[in-house]
């Protein structure tokens, strides 16, 4: 008597799961065709003749050379640096 309570108790408690989880799936999908209604007005953006669809080139000159970069650093602060420190 003892397991037919505990196996009904489970099946019951099982179903209550599903049920949730239907009404959990109906609200989700109620609530994103409510929301894409909404945001209809945010994707319809007008275009303007400011958009010419042509890429945008970045001006290379203000990327230093590396080889800049290793003139400008300052190493002399290393040679006193043990590496066994760092195990």
């Amino acid at each position: 008597m003892l397991i037919k309570n505990i196996v009904g108790t489970i099946i019951i408690l099982l179903n209550m799961a599903g049920l949730g989880y239907l009404f959990f799936i109906g609200i989700a999908g109620f609530l994103g065709d409510h929301d894409a209604d909404e945001q209809e007005d945010f994707e319809n953006v007008p275009i303007t003749g400011n958009n010419t669809g042509q890429p945008v080139v970045i001006d290379e000159d203000i990327i230093p050379d590396e080889d800049d970069l290793l003139k400008d650093m300052d190493l002399s602060d290393l040679d006193g640096l043990d590496l066994d420190d760092f195990e």
